[in-house]
Order: C-alpha cells, then sequence, then structure tokens
C-alpha cells in the first residue's frame, strides 16, 4: 500500500501501536503522511548519495563489504511516533522543514569487516574523507571489558551499552550532494555482528520484541557471535605471529648463510695466508741455506785472512833471522879477522836460521803457548835462570859446537893460532935466530913462544867468540820474547797456520 493510501488504523495495526501509545505521541496522522510522502520523493536521490558513500568506503582496504538503504518512509513515520512515546526532545518539534536534520539514519550505510581490531583504520578512513556531526558512539554488549573497550576511548569515542546486545561503532556524517545537506549515518561492525543482527530483527520484529524465551536464545546466539569475533581475532593474531616468526627464521637463515659466506670469505683468505706463509717460510729455508753458504765463505775469507796474517808474521820472523844471521856472521868476521873460514860462517848461519827460521817460528810459539800458559811467569822466569846463568856459557859453547859439526870456537882458534904461528911465531924465532946464533935455546924459545902463542890466541879466541855469541844469543831470544809477549795471540795464529 502506498502512503498516500495508507490510513490511521492501517498504520497502528501494521506496526503493532496501541491507541495508548499514539495518544502519548500527540501528532497529527496528516503531518505524518506528508512527512512520509517528501520523504518518497527523495528516494531516488538518497540513493544515489547513499552508493556514492559506499564506494568511498569500499576503497579502505580493511572494509570487507558496504551494504546501504534508504529508510522506507512508512518506517520513517513509525519511528517518529516512538520517539516522541520516549519523549525525544528533537523529536518533539519535528515537521516537513527539519525531518532530514533531526533523523539522522535516512541514509543508512554498514561497513563489515573480518576483525575486530579493524575497525581503528576504517574509522581512520572515514574522518580522512568526511565531517562528524557528533562524537562516535562504540554500542557494546552489557559485560563487555578489556582492550577493545579501552581502544574506544582512546580513539574519541563515546561508549554505550545496547539494550538488545548489539556491538557496532556509530558516526553521523553530513554530506551535500544537492542544495540541501543531508545526514547519514555509518555502523562499522564485524561479520559475526552482522549476521547476529540481522537474523535477531528478523525473528524479533515484528511479533517478538517481547518474548522472553526468543530474546534468552538470541542472547546466547549474541555471545557465541561474540566468541565467533574474539576467535577470529585470536586466528588472525596467531597467523600474524606466526608469519612475524616465519620472517624472523627467514631472517636468521639469511644472516646465517652471510656469516656462513663470511666464514668461507675467512677461510679462503686463511688457507691464502697459509699459503703465503709457507711460500715465505720456503723462500726463507732457501735464504737460510744461502746465508749457511755465505757464512761458509766468510769462515773461509777469515781462515784465509788469518793465514795471510800468519804468513806476514812468519816474513817477519824470517827477514829478522835473515838480519841476525847477517850480524853474527858479520860478527865472527870480526872476531875471526878477514880469515875466518867460510865453512863456519856458513855453518854458523845454518845453525842460527835452523834455531830462529825455517819451522823455528812454529816451534818457538809452541815453547811459547806451553811456557805462557798457566803459571807462565815463573816457567819463564825458571827458563830465563837456567839459560842465562850457571854455566850457560859453557852449555851454549857445547849447543855450538854440537850445531856447528867441530867447535866453532876451537877452529876461529886454529885460524887465530894458524896466523900467529905462520907470522907471529916464525917472526919471532926468526928473531930470536937472529939474536941468538940459532942456538939450540933460541929453538927452544921459538917453540916456547910458539906455544904461548898459541895458546894466548886460542883462550883470546875462545873467550871473544864465546862473548860474542852469548850477547848476540841472548839479543836476539829477549827480542823474540818481548814480541811473543806483546802478541800472544797473533803468534798462536800463525804459529797453529805454519804447523798446518
Amino acid at each position: 500500500m502506498s502512503i498516500a493510501d495508507l490510513s490511521l488504523e492501517h498504520f497502528l495495526v501494521n506496526n503493532r501501536i496501541s491507541s495508548e501509545d499514539w495518544e502519548k505521541a500527540a501528532i497529527e496522522f496528516d503531518e505524518l503522511k506528508a512527512i512520509a510522502l517528501d520523504h518518497e520523493a527523495k528516494v531516488t536521490s538518497l540513493d544515489d548519495a547513499a552508493s556514492y558513500l559506499a564506494k568511498i568506503l569500499q576503497k579502505c582496504p580493511q572494509v570487507h563489504s558496504v551494504r546501504w538503504r534508504v529508510k522506507d518512509p512508512a518506517h520513517l513515520i513509525e519511528k517518529i511516533v516512538r520517539k516522541r512515546v520516549l519523549e525525544s526532545k528533537k523529536y518533539l518539534t519535528i515537521n516537513t522543514e527539519n525531518y532530514t536534520e533531526i533523523i539522522t539514519d535516512l541514509i543508512g550505510v554498514r561497513v563489515l569487516h573480518l576483525f575486530k581490531y579493524e575497525w581503528m583504520d576504517i574509522q581512520e578512513h572515514i574522518l580522512a574523507h568526511w565531517k562528524t556531526e557528533e562524537a562516535p558512539v562504540a554500542y557494546v554488549r552489557s559485560g563487555d571489558e578489556g582492550e577493545i573497550v579501552e581502544s574506544y576511548k582512546s580513539n574519541s569515542c563515546e561508549v554505550k551499552n545496547h539494550p538488545a546486545g548489539y556491538r557496532s561503532i556509530h558516526y553521523v556524517i553530513s554530506t551535500q550532494p544537492t542544495i540541501k545537506k543531508v545526514i547519514s549515518e555509518i555502523q562499522v561492525r564485524t561479520i559475526f555482528e552482522e549476521g547476529w543482527s540481522e537474523i535477531d530483527h528478523k525473528i524479533r520484529y515484528p511479533n517478538f520484541s517481547n518474548n522472553e524465551l526468543i530474546s534468552y536464545f538470541l542472547t546466547i546466539f549474541n555471545r557465541m557471535a561474540g566468541s565467533a569475533d574474539e576467535m577470529g581475532s585470536f586466528v588472525k593474531n596467531l597467523t600474524s605471529e606466526i608469519a612475524f616468526q616465519e620472517l624472523k627464521i627467514v631472517e636468521i637463515n639469511r644472516e646465517q648463510e652471510l656469516h656462513l659466506s663470511k666464514i668461507d670469505e675467512i677461510n679462503r683468505e686463511q688457507e691464502l695466508h697459509l699459503s703465503k706463509i709457507e711460500e715465505l717460510a720456503s723462500e726463507l729455508s732457501n735464504e737460510k741455506d744461502k746465508s749457511k753458504a755465505k757464512d761458509s765463505k766468510v769462515n773461509e775469507l777469515s781462515s784465509e785472512i788469518r793465514k795471510l796474517r800468519a804468513n806476514s808474521q812468519t816474513r817477519a820472523y824470517n827477514e829478522s833471522s835473515i838480519s841476525a844471521t847477517e850480524r853474527l856472521v858479520e860478527l865472527a868476521k870480526k872476531i875471526g879477522g878477514n880469515n875466518i873460514n867460510v865453512n863456519s860462517a856458513t855453518k854458523f848461519a845454518a845453525m842460527h836460521d835452523d834455531i830462529l827460521g825455517g819451522n823455528s817460528v812454529a816451534k818457538f810459539a809452541a815453547m811459547h803457548d806451553n811456557i805462557l800458559r798457566g803459571n807462565s811467569i815463573a816457567k819463564f822466569a825458571a827458563m830465563n835462570d837456567d839459560i842465562l846463568s850457571g854455566n850457560s856459557i859453557v852449555k851454549f859453547a857445547a849447543m855450538n859446537a854440537a850445531i856447528s859439526g867441530g867447535n866453532l870456537t876451537a877452529r876461529i882458534a886454529e885460524l887465530k893460532a894458524d896466523d900467529l904461528i905462520n907470522n907471529s911465531a916464525a917472526k919471532l924465532a926468526a928473531k930470536q935466530s937472529y939474536i941468538s946464533g940459532g942456538n939450540l935455546a933460541a929453538k927452544t924459545a921459538s917453540k916456547t913462544a910458539a906455544k904461548t902463542a898459541t895458546k894466548t890466541a886460542t883462550k883470546t879466541a875462545t873467550k871473544t867468540a864465546t862473548k860474542t855469541a852469548t850477547k848476540t844469543a841472548t839479543k836476539t831470544a829477549t827480542k823474540t820474547d818481548k814480541k811473543l809477549i806483546s802478541k800472544p795471540s797473533s803468534n798462536e795464529e800463525g804459529s797453529s797456520d805454519t804447523e798446518n
């Protein structure tokens, strides 16, 4: 039946309004029909406005689905009567001019989402596109508490308990697609709440709104819907946690692969370093072998230097020995005159050379080494005392006689005697013969003179030769000892090399 053909009686019966409530509403039926007819004329434009709102809301990622409706004219006037019976102040002055501003759900949009906490993202989307006429209202079931209720309060929502147990958030916004401003209501709820509310409305109205048994089971159903919301949120959080853990596992695996890659790189670098160390060790070993070879060469060179130094010292001793030999020969010549036997001088030189030259340096050095080690001063003093004191002259003379192969002193004496015999004795005899006339006395005197001259010459020559030889030998030995004492290390090296 159309609004134009609607009668009061039919209206009261269809909407279960008692005559008492009608009287209490205190409004003329014709005025109600006028409001209903005006609204009926605007249904098409309001439907377009609702579709536009739904399209904008659907762009929010957290929105599962959007439903809308334009209020039916018969339901509109029934709501006016009910609100007036409840003595709602703003409905007491309602008329055809202001009903669009007083009634806020002429356009109703329901935004459905899957999980409870997604409402906050949807609210942010709504406030980004429209201005609200009043603060959002969050309807909860009696007994609801906890984090979800606190989240409503912390996001500027007014929390109210709904008598029928509805859970929903209502936003009243204003739009103006034409000249007149249009008030719309957006209801945000989960799919489970929407399913329960649709079943509840379908069963309760119009005949069982006050039935206690129906209300009891619908309340149980409401709690089941709430538990379904909780379970849905729990599963959602569970999947989020699992996804987070999987991401952590992936990140850990990636980091582990990175660490393993770094370990492999470190191992490669370590292997490279070890190879370089081995190469350097091999080179160092080769250098060590070369160094040993160089050390061997250096030792050979040092040995050659020592030998060269020893040879140089040997030559110095030989030159000193030659000089000493020459001086002895000259001394012998002075003692024996120009008639000294050359063979004797040669033998004497050979004796001197055998003593001081040839291998004498090594022998003398060995002797010096033996004397100067240990109690060297006492040994040297004893040797010097034994050589230069006592009957050293006799020993030296005996040594000289043994070395020279025939007493050099005697031979010099013989030479001297021969010279005296051949000259002085003869001359003395001639003079004696000349004076004495060649008698026996003269001969006897001649013989006596000859013997005396021979003995005198022999004694003189022996003493002179002994003193000279003793002085020469003593000076030579003293000089040699001084050199050995001042440079014992050089002599030892030299003697060692000479023996080799």
